[in-house]
């Protein structure tokens, strides 16, 4: 299990055995870099950590402490004996991003427990006879802990959302342990208790007041994630969110910020010219690399081969990318996810906004009119006419269903013509209960001012949405490569005061991220701010046409599956090689699903 999490921690290891409990940690050296390996003990070895992450309020917190010898600097040591003095409640004083297990022998107690906002990843694995538990699912596979088989209801949310949402993975025995969520094992038992639930609060604040108070919190979520005895730097996309950290962050350093960037030989995909005019805006010590399909084809089997489970957002190739030429001068990069969510910066946002004046429409002329000569139109993301037909394919494909219904159509990534494609599972089904679940849970957590439809987007996507795919994306593809990255947007009081803001605030016909641009205003080049929407993608959909259309068809061919029609795959992809229809997610989703399958059979851990 050790081994096969090196690349979390190269820098050292540790491992303790305590009766019928064993600990093991990977160490990367952020805080303290001389201290001794994990596990940490208290005193009198009583009590036991292995811990992932950083405690952004660590020092304050030692500050509360008394009667205690600490041995080093670290954060860690701080919990073993904020856990002597406040038993499992203690987690909830913590500000930062971790995931930790913790092992009380006189008591006889494990406790395991996960960020507030699921920045960093924890497994668990039982089996009735042992539990497991780790970083990541590979390691779990290494472990005694039967896995149980393949999960089919997980493939089926798999299979539209692009990802396994927690609690479930691909295994019937192994799942997540959820954001804020602690896990106490003891006599024999397994306990569950959600220590984080959000706060918000409707707030009232003019406009004016809200930008300032925007850039407050955001500054102080940066300032506490430049926290290191190592060096550290900025990813630098080119978009807003990753111009406005690298702008927060040129301003309270000394010397020029170290940026790091990716750019594409497909000038549709390509964001590395706007982001080295951020770099020149603000003076940063810039570093990019060009992704080609050859670097795509060499990093598939590193990246898709170690995930453990399907997961199907191929922007994880270039993050990964990005993370290896990072690593190689810093050990912590800052990055800006999590603004799109939060300030609704997103195409789907925009369309579920306009979709409204479409849904007026009356339904017959959309079906029999509209919708079919928008399917006409030849969607290809190779060019910005073809993306635009595929973004008008995506607003008309969107019922008059409710909310969940919506939002699922938004964000699923398979047509309704892939229903052929599926035996044995039920993807659509599923994903929509899925979203109807989500939808159900932040509806009780906003106030009643700020449940708009809108809103309540936003806070699926944050709560929900943000944990199981564009954090698991950015923790493996660095993590992978030993580099640490933080989220300043998802600094706990950023998040619950921007879900507690009106709508308009984020929102209007003419813009997005309105208040967080704002409140940025000089820190961000004016290019920047009249910039359309881009995203982190590659130009997927045309290389499965050709540079991958083999070994796509070769991959799907040798799957062993009774969960795909092998054949109905085959002719959509024909379909999408002549560009009478875009299918790229659907197409990639299958792709990695299938790859991973085979692999699982073939290591044994799936039945032939």
């Amino acid at each position: 299990m050790s081994e096969s999490l090196v690349h979390r921690g190269p820098d050292d290891s540790g491992i303790q055995v305590d009766g019928s409990v064993g600990l093991v940690h990977r160490r990367l050296s952020i805080i303290d870099p001389d201290a001794p390996p994990q596990p940490l003990s208290n005193e009198d070895g009583t009590v036991a950590i292995v811990f992932n992450g950083e405690i952004y309020n660590h020092q304050q917190l030692r500050r509360s402490l008394s009667g205690h010898d600490f041995e080093t600097d670290t954060d860690t040591e701080v919990l073993i004996h904020l856990y002597e003095e406040h038993g499992s409640s203690f987690v909830q004083r913590l500000e930062g991003m971790f995931a930790f297990a913790l092992w009380d022998r006189d008591a006889e107690r494990l406790l395991l427990a996960r960020d507030r906002m699921g920045i960093k990843p924890l497994f668990l694995a039982e089996d009735g006879d042992r539990i497991g538990f780790a970083s990541e699912l590979p390691a779990l596979l290494e472990s005694p802990v039967k896995q149980g088989g393949l999960d089919n209801r997980a493939m089926s949310e798999y299979f539209t959302l692009g990802y396994v949402p927690a609690p479930r993975t691909a295994f019937q025995n192994i799942n997540k342990v959820s954001p804020g969520e602690m896990v106490t094992v003891s006599d024999g038992s397994i306990e569950r208790w959600q220590y984080y639930q959000p706060s918000i609060d409707t707030i009232d604040e003019s406009f004016e007041d809200a930008v300032e108070s925007v850039r407050q919190r955001v500054v102080e979520a940066v300032d506490k994630r430049l926290m290191s005895d190592v060096p550290l730097g900025a990813f630098l996309s080119g978009g807003i969110d990753s111009s406005i950290i690298a702008g927060v962050m040129a301003q309270q350093s000394e010397t020029p910020v170290r940026t790091f960037t990716v750019g594409f030989e497909s000038e549709r995909f390509d964001e590395s010219d706007a982001a080295r005019a951020v770099a020149e805006f603000h003076d940063t010590d810039h570093a990019e690399y060009t992704v080609s399909i050859d670097d795509v084809r060499e990093v598939i089997p590193s990246v898709l081969d170690r995930l453990g489970e399907p997961f199907a957002d191929p922007s994880v190739i270039p993050t990964y990318i990005v993370s290896r030429e990072t690593s190689n001068d810093v050990k912590v990069a800052l990055s800006g996810d999590g603004a799109d969510e939060l300030f609704a910066g997103y195409n789907r946002y925009r369309g579920e906004y306009y979709s409204r004046f479409y849904r007026s429409l009356p339904r017959t002329a959309r079906s029999m009119l509209i919708e079919p000569a928008m399917n006409r139109l030849p969607a290809t993301r190779g060019s910005a006419l073809g993306e635009a037909f595929r973004k008008a394919q995506d607003f008309t494909r969107v019922d008059d269903g409710d909310l969940p219904a919506r939002h699922f159509e938004w964000i699923q990534k398979a047509p309704k013509e892939s229903d052929a494609a599926y035996r044995d599972c039920k993807p659509f089904e599923a994903g929509a209960e899925v979203l109807q679940r989500e939808h159900d849970t932040i509806e009780s957590l906003l106030p009643q001012e700020r449940s708009d439809d809108m809103a309540r987007m936003l806070g699926v996507d944050t709560f929900f949405g943000l944990p199981d795919q564009l954090l698991r994306k950015v923790d493996r593809a660095s993590m992978y490569n030993s580099l640490e990255v933080r989220v300043p947007f998802l600094d706990t009081g950023v998040v619950e005061f921007a879900l507690g803001l009106p709508t308009d605030y984020k929102i209007t016909a003419r813009d997005r991220k309105r208040v967080l641009k704002e409140a940025f205003d000089d820190l961000l080049p004016k290019e920047i701010q009249n910039r359309s929407k881009q995203g982190f993608e590659m130009p997927i959909g045309e290389w499965l046409k050709d540079d991958l259309s083999d070994q796509f068809r070769r991959t799907v061919r040798e799957s062993d599956t009774a969960l795909l029609d092998s054949e109905t795959i085959l002719e959509m992809h024909d379909r999408h090689t002549s560009g009478r229809r875009d299918y790229e997610w659907f197409l990639w989703n299958v792709f990695v699903f299938a790859r991973w399958h085979t692999r699982m059979q073939r290591q044994g851990y799936l039945e032939e």
